[in-house]
């Protein structure tokens, strides 16, 4: 059975109240399985440089009460838990958890109808006041210093509140000292890819990535993930895994929240042919040295995340999914 758990609460961690004083959530679909409200959101997670926006969520029959205290909840902290409970015979619920963590940038009720829904942007970073973030990322990087460790600082700094978790290529060092001062961390994102390739010229190299979820702030690349993959069952996947580019790739399953950004996965084998295919391809016109083969198959580092979900849309295969795309591990160079 789908799951869900909407907290929001103020910087203090008490709960938010409506204009009558009444608790606001937390909502959670367990203590009322078949009858919880219904919510909407799609949250996508990818490296800062790509994209830096909040995430749109929505929550359903809520009463007036909660509409009209709408516009005091902005700064407030929101968290939102979901996956699966259990129930279902293919249902793991180990992999539900925290999707959405952040601060409540832009709250609005919303009218369509009958329909009546309290509205948030959440931003995943700290509000920025007018002069940008409380403290600037400042580098003073020197010369045959790992970027790694230039990182390490800059963003400690910066970001004392957070956990960091650095898992790029040592032959990413400085060629000359690297100072700077960025007030955001989307400008930082840019520039550490934009420089990251001009370090490792590669046709194999998908570069440094910066993400930032649930107060954890990860950078990662594709040469730098473990060796152990975490493994991709056949019956978590909907649909088949698609390439979308030269290295990379996406697939989908049930909404998941244990697989992050700069996670490394194995795609599962037999696929497609075999006595325990998921899929056939077994006739007259296709080639018979693909009969007991898959699509492709091997390791891959999760590069984007994207959680969509429709609490009460019937539809398993769109309403309640997450959406991978992966890039292939680099070749490990002596």
């Amino acid at each position: 059975m789908r799951y869900y758990r909407l907290e929001i609460t103020d910087k203090d961690g008490n709960p938010a109240v409506d204009s009558a004083g009444n608790q606001i959530g937390p909502f959670d679909s367990s203590d009322s399985p078949g009858s919880a409200l219904h919510i909407e959101f799609d949250a996508l997670i990818t490296g800062y440089d790509v994209v830096s926006s909040g995430t749109n969520l929505s929550i359903f029959g809520v009463p007036i009460t909660m509409l009209t205290q709408a516009t005091q909840l902005s700064g407030y902290q929101l968290t939102l838990e979901a996956g699966f409970t259990e129930g279902l015979p293919l249902v793991n619920p180990d992999q539900a958890g925290l999707i959405i963590r952040g601060e409540i940038y832009n709250p609005y009720a919303n009218w369509i109808g009958t329909n009546q829904s309290l509205n948030f942007i959440v931003n995943p970073s700290p509000l920025l006041n007018d002069k940008g973030q409380a403290a600037s990322i400042t580098l003073d990087g020197k010369k045959g210093e790992k970027l790694s460790d230039v990182l390490q600082r800059a963003l400690t700094a910066a970001f004392p509140d957070f956990t960091l978790e650095i898992s790029i290529s040592d032959r990413l060092v400085l060629a000359e000292d690297g100072v700077g001062v960025y007030t955001r961390l989307g400008q930082l994102a840019a520039t550490m890819r934009s420089q990251s390739f001009y370090m490792i010229n590669s046709d194999e190299y998908t570069g440094v990535q910066m993400v930032m979820q649930n107060k954890t702030i990860r950078v990662f690349d594709n040469s730098a993930a473990g060796d152990d993959g975490i493994q991709i069952l056949p019956q978590e996947l909907i649909g088949q895994p698609t390439w979308i580019g030269p290295v990379s790739m996406t697939f989908k399953c049930p909404l998941r929240a244990d697989l992050r950004c700069g996670d490394s996965v194995e795609m599962p084998e037999n696929l497609i042919s075999g006595p325990t295919g998921l899929l056939s391809v077994n006739t007259e016109r296709s080639f018979s040295m693909y009969r007991d083969s898959i699509n492709f198959s091997g390791k891959f580092l999760i590069t984007s995340v994207r959680h969509v979900g429709e609490f009460l849309n019937p539809d398993s295969n769109n309403a309640w999914v997450t959406i991978y795309e992966a890039v292939a591990l680099a070749k490990k160079t002596a």
